[in-house]
Formats: structure tokens, sequence, C-alpha cells
């Protein structure tokens, strides 16, 4: 990293200088880094005949980075270790201890190899008790304790950068094998009527939700099959209107596999007389077989008949029983 140094007005010398130094960082976590960092800076003495302030520091610390804000990540900076600082052509040479606390900022990545830059500015602290071009003058503070500034930057190379581009070049192409497999699958495992056969080998589509399917996923004979969201308005065998997506749905079934015939059940539930429900559960019945007539389902295929109250599937006693019994079966027979 290339660093310009305002230094201390209390060493005695011009003030600036400029330097530059490498960091190694090794990472602890995701965002605390262990680094270690190698300098030389060289300072303006202001002093005739060349004489110049040389310092090498080795320092090593803790960075954390915070989370990246648009793509930019700051981060906090802290170290110690050593300095060695040399007056030339002055003999006199001190090797002292050094801190340093800062704050800095990393740019996005600017190449595909990684490459990024790295900001920083550091407060930096060391016991050299020289001064000036003359090692042998005290400065204005005694006993040293100087503290300079250092802003600097530079390039951040991602060591084993190839390996890593690699690494995620693989991992890409293993989501998109991945994903390519989990449409595979879905697509020989999709089941669009909901009978348990996959569509791929599903040689009746549209099979009636409820009903008992074979292999190839076409309607067993001889069951019965109950529409359980088939509804009438009350007391009347006028079909609900929110019944007739269930009812199209039947008739796509029907047309579909065309090697059965189906007889429609009314039933209700013992409310009213026994006459009255027959009634009802056949007016019901009769408005059912006729939509699906009207739908282009074959006459000769349907039938209609009404139980009244006399086939309960649930006790008349309770509320969820007597809507249960309340229902519309679809009797399925070869033809």
């Amino acid at each position: 990293m290339g660093t310009y140094v305002i230094s201390d007005s209390d060493r005695n010398i011009e003030g600036k200088g400029i330097g530059g130094s490498i960091i190694y960082a090794d990472p602890m976590s995701d965002k605390l880094w262990w680094e270690t960092q190698v300098g030389i800076y060289s300072q303006d003495t202001g002093e005739d005949n060349a004489t110049d302030y040389y310092q090498g520091t080795l320092t090593t610390g803790l960075r954390y980075d915070f989370s990246a804000i648009d793509q930019y990540t700051p981060f906090v900076v802290g170290g110690v270790g050593l300095s060695r600082n040399d007056v030339v052509p002055n003999s006199h040479d001190s090797i002292d201890f050094t801190a340093n606390i800062g704050v800095g900022l990393f740019t996005p990545k600017l190449f595909e190899n990684g490459l990024k830059l790295r900001t920083e500015m550091r407060y930096v602290y060391d016991t050299f008790h020289g001064a000036g071009g003359d090692t042998n003058i005290e400065s204005s503070r005694g006993n040293g304790g100087f503290s300079d500034w250092h802003f600097s930057v530079g390039v951040v190379i991602p060591l084993g950068v190839s390996k890593v581009i690699v690494r995620e070049k693989i991992v890409y192409k293993i989501q998109e094998v991945e994903k390519v497999i989990e449409k595979v699958i879905e697509q020989q495992l999709a089941d669009t009527d909901g009978d348990s056969v996959p569509d791929e080998r599903d040689q009746c589509p549209n099979t009636l939700k409820g009903g008992r399917v074979d292999a190839q996923g076409c309607l067993l004979k001889n069951q019965s099959i109950t529409l359980n969201n088939l509804t009438f308005e009350l007391n009347s065998a006028t079909i609900a209107a929110s019944s007739r997506p269930t009812l199209d749905q039947l008739v796509k079934s029907l047309n579909t596999q065309t090697d059965f015939n189906v007889l429609v059940a009314g039933h209700t539930d013992s409310s009213g007389s026994d006459q009255y429900n027959h009634n009802l559960s056949e007016k019901r019945a009769a408005a059912v077989a006729n939509y699906l007539i009207s739908q282009g389902v074959e006459k000769t295929r349907i039938s209609h008949k009404g139980y009244g109250e006399s086939q309960p599937i649930a006790s008349n006693k309770t509320v969820s029983g007597r809507a249960m019994n309340r229902r519309v079966e679809f009797r399925v027979s070869a033809r």
C-alpha cells in the first residue's frame, strides 16, 4: 500500500513523508481477519546534507469488516508491534514499540480475479525518543511517544483466487445440473388430476377427484365417489353456482374415459318428512344428471335416483353429521 504520512509536530521535522507496506491477512471468521503488516517510511527532516529519517515497522493485529454498503465494505483495524527508527547519516538507531488503530474501506471487486482497492486512515503511535536530523537532540516532548497519521491506498490481491474462481464455477455448474434434475423429476412426478399416477403414464387424465384408479390412472368400476363440494340452494334442486366447476371437471372425466356408466344418487339428512326428503333428493339427482347431459356427456351413460334420508353415513343428531348426509354420490359401473 502507498502511504502519505503526516508527522507529529513534536518530532521537530518537516512534518510529512511517504512510504509503503505489505499486508498479509488470514480469515478467522467471515468478518474477522488476522493481519500482519511490514512497512517502511521516509520522512523529510528539513536538515541539509541529505539527512533523512527512516522508519521500518512490523506489526500484527485484527481487522473487522462490517456489512457491505452498495458493495463497499467498511472496516476497523488495529495492531501492535515494533518499529526500527533511523536517522541517516547519523549512526544512532532505535527499536521501539508501536501501535496503531484506524478505519478503512474496500471497493467492490474490479475484475473476475478478485482484485479490489483498499483505502484506510490510521493513527500511529511509537515510543522513539530521537528528533530532527540529530538523534542526540531530544524532541520537545522529552522521552518520545509520538503520534503520526498514515493515509494509505493499495490493491488487494486474493491469494489462491484462481482456485476460488474454479470452485465457484464448479458450484454454479452443480447448481445448474441440480435444477435440470429437479425439473426432470417434477415432470416425471407431475400429477395434474391428483390421482397418484404421474401424467407421463396416466392414460386417463382428468380423473374425478376422490375416485380409486388402476395403475394406468383410469377409474375402477363398482365404486361410489362423493363430491363434498357439490351444493344446492336451500330446500331446492337448483345447483349452486359455486358447484359448476366441480361438475365441469366431472364432464371432462366422463368424456375422457368412456368405458363406464354413472348413477347419480341423491341423499338428504333427516330434517323434514321422509316423503319430502325423498322427493328433494330425486330432484337434485335429476338436476345433476341433466347438467352432465347438457354439457355433452352421452345420455345413455347417465341415470339418477333419489334415496332421501334412507342411507345416512353419519349421525343426524349433529350439525356436522347432517352436513355429511346431504350429498350426491356418483356410482361407477362397467358399461
